[in-house]
């Protein structure tokens, strides 16, 4: 079948002047970490794009899902509601897998800790310093799970000055979002900084049904202390504790929607206006957010992290080595019909991980290198059961669940070199080797399917090698233009599916291969009118053998990760500029075409689609112009708008699960006081009240699928103030 190449421009036009000081009044540059040492985000040969704390929070970044607004390439689908783990592509590379035991092919870091689990991932979102995304394979430097790239957060650490700020938002929904952080030395050598954050809403999703709580309410609260050892000035020790809740008793509630799944293909379509699942019909009128449940739904996740970094430097030798731990709970119940049926599911996953890096860096006028060594330890295990119409209580309690336990243990040795051919022209070379053992045990207790290395041997185990490299040229003719080209490999290893109703002829679709990207780039940025304007560009290709495209398998209730191979096509545009004094503009387009190949759907046609979580288009404009105030201060007026064109949500292309192009706006009007220490905000999202789906499950086979929406419109106000 001839591949039909559809044009996926990503177009977003946002303002880089985004600060709350005068100190950042002027264009600034933000320094990343993106090849694991410090430079300017112009002198990386990398695509990446970076938002400093400040620039979060005046964007009201609260969760991923707000991150992907401002940022090419990367989209966002949300498992179930607010609070729950997201969905990460970035330029379409993706795993949209809903069970709690996979891990995502776009890493996610906090201060350098790889996390495989990201449940709670939004309560990481507060005091940081920065957050970067970067795109494409990432395996050499960064190792595990980068296939698509990843994103880093990097959490604001203690300083030598006393220094703090808080931040109380109030909005509709009782909004209500405290953040704030205090730090300064407690002695001459060592230096201390606390971080909080507590972020509470009522359910915005309308539960019809009389007396129910409504849906995606959120209560998180999150706590952070670290301490800055630096006995010498070549030496340090920064120790991370942090700890987060969220408990709500309104859980994450899905909308109900009438479909069928007619041959020849089986796929969903909707069918609305007739009887759904158990006969049920959506009441007229009817808001598609609306849910119709009288299911006890709750979520509860809890997060212990910890994170202990050590430099020192010498004259010809840097050594750094990072040790995390992080421990991980969720308790939830779903409807999982959204109707007064009782229909519903429950999850209660544990995680635990351990992991250690030990690096070594030095070089010259002309040579940078860096080798280490990386281990992780990770174990998720737990339990998950359903129920039908007409139980009562817990889906435990009424039907036997399924147990679960999957153990992984992976190491790595790793070494990156850039070296200056001449003045004007370098090489970077990276190279990673990567051994993972996995082990899986499934004790299927509804259906008596038992999946261990009792029952099918080494199916259940998981045993791989592979080698992720890097080669890059680099060319700098002038200081003001950095050219880049190369190709790199990155690497997943295989995975196993979790599903409610697998029976025994389902055990060869439970383990599945690993996954390998190679990608072919190049690349510029570049500056001019002193500095006022800055160009950055990159086309990419992308062969990937074996991805981990997912299906959910309404007719068996299971999860179904499958190989397929892929083919993603793109090209990248940024341009920063400040055209007038006041007024920052930061536009950044893609244009990609990204491919499954050789998809068997459910009516064993074997087809062409399109990869999920990749809109064809997506436009934005974002504005932020700073003035004088009459009365004194500065006054800020920013807004943005961004368009998304159509989607699918599965690997199919079913059309249940196909979203319309879209557009959301959002507002806020701020004033700033002289010296930049308060700062006062009105702020409306979603202005225009647009009604998008962030993701569906197809349950045709019954008569329905599910939806997950986004967040309605939303008004508000807050105060920044910092000392």
């Amino acid at each position: 079948m001839a591949r039909k190449f559809r044009c996926r421009v990503w177009v977003l036009v946002a303002f880089g002047g985004l600060w709350l000081t005068p100190a950042f009044a002027q264009f600034e540059e933000i320094v990343v970490t993106a090849q694991k040492r410090e430079q300017s985000a112009q002198e990386v040969p990398v695509s990446v794009s970076a938002f400093s704390g400040e620039q979060a929070r005046a964007l009201g970044i609260d969760s991923t899902l707000d991150l992907a607004l401002y940022t090419p390439g990367l989209t966002m689908g949300q498992n179930s509601g607010d609070g729950d783990f997201p969905f990460i592509s970035i330029r379409g590379v993706s795993q949209r897998d809903f069970s709690d035991i996979n891990e995502s092919p776009s890493a996610v870091y906090v201060d350098e800790f790889y996390k495989a689990n990201l449940i709670g991932l939004d309560q990481q979102i507060f005091d940081i310093e920065r957050v970067e995304v970067l795109r494409g394979p990432q395996g050499t430097l960064y190792g595990r799970n980068a296939t698509g790239g990843l994103i880093h957060y990097i959490t604001a650490k203690p300083t030598r000055e006393p220094e703090g700020f808080a931040q109380l938002t109030y909005g509709e929904y009782d909004r209500i979002k405290l953040e704030g952080a205090l730090g300064g030395p407690l002695s001459d050598v060592v230096s201390a900084r606390i971080s909080v954050l507590h972020h509470e809403y009522d359910g915005w999703v309308e539960n019809t049904v009389a007396g129910n709580e409504d849906g995606n309410a959120l209560d998180n609260t999150a706590i952070r202390g670290q301490l800055l050892f630096e006995p010498s000035e070549n030496a340090s020790v920064n120790l991370l504790f942090q700890h987060s809740e969220n408990d709500n008793d309104a859980g994450n509630m899905f909308s109900h929607v009438s479909a069928d799944d007619p041959p020849p293909t089986f796929l969903a379509i909707p069918n609305i206006g007739q009887p759904g699942f158990g006969g049920f019909v959506e009441p007229t009128p009817d808001d598609p957010r609306d849910t119709h449940s009288n299911r006890d739904i709750f979520l509860k996740t809890e997060q212990t992290t910890g994170i202990a970094r050590i430099t020192w430097s010498g004259e010809a030798l840097d050594f750094v080595s990072v040790t995390g731990f992080e421990e991980t709970s969720k308790d939830a119940t779903f409807d999982s019909d959204g109707t007064p049926f009782e229909r519903g599911t429950e999850v209660h996953p544990n995680g635990e991980q351990f992991s250690q890096e030990f690096r070594f860096a030095g070089g010259s006028d002309r040579l940078q290198w860096l080798a280490g060594v990386y281990y992780v330890d990770y174990d998720i295990d737990g339990f998950q059961a359903r129920c039908s119409p007409g139980f009562a209580g817990g889906c435990s309690v009424n039907r036997a669940p399924v147990v679960y336990e999957l153990t992984t243990e992976s190491w790595a040795l790793f070494g990156n070199i850039d070296y200056r051919l001449s003045d004007v022209l370098g090489v970077t070379l990276g190279l990673r080797y990567t051994q993972e053992d996995k082990e899986y045990d499934l004790d299927n207790q509804d259906t008596g399917l038992v999946f261990n290395t009792t029952t099918v041997g080494d199916l259940a185990r998981l045993d791989e090698d592979n080698v992720d490299f890097n080669a890059r040229l680099n060319w700098t003719p002038s200081d003001d233009l950095l050219v880049y080209g190369g190709v790199s490999r990155g690497h997943k290893a295989g995975l196993f599916n979790l599903g409610f109703t697998a029976r025994a002829g389902a055990i060869p679709g439970i383990p599945v291969g690993g996954e390998t990207l190679t990608s072919l780039e190049v690349g510029f940025k570049a500056s001019f009118r002193e500095d006022r304007f800055r160009f950055n560009g990159a086309v990419f290709r992308y062969d990937y053998e074996d991805s981990q495209a997912f299906q959910f398998d309404g007719t068996t209730l299971s999860a179904q990760a499958f190989n397929s191979d892929a083919e993603i096509t793109g090209l990248e545009l940024e341009l920063a500029a400040r055209p007038v004094e006041g007024f920052d503009l930061l536009a950044t387009a893609t244009v990609m075409d990204a491919t499954l190949e050789d998809v068997t759907l459910f009516g064993l046609q074997v087809v062409d689609t399109d990869m999920p979580l990749t809109p064809d288009l997506k436009l934005g404009l974002l504005g932020r112009y700073e003035f004088d105030a009459p009365w004194g201060g500065r006054l800020a007026i920013q807004g943005d708008v961004s368009w998304f064109d159509d989607q699918y949500f599965d690997s199919f292309n079913s059309p249940s699960h196909f979203e319309d192009s879209y557009s959301v706006a959002n507002a806020r009007l701020s004033w700033l006081d002289d010296d930049g220490r308060l700062a006062l905000s009105v702020f409306a999202e979603n202005i225009a009240d647009t009604e998008y789906r962030t993701f569906s499950f197809d349950l045709a086979f019954l008569g329905f699928s599910t939806d997950v929406y986004a967040k309605p419109r939303w008004a508000g106000v807050s105060v920044d103030y910092s000392w």
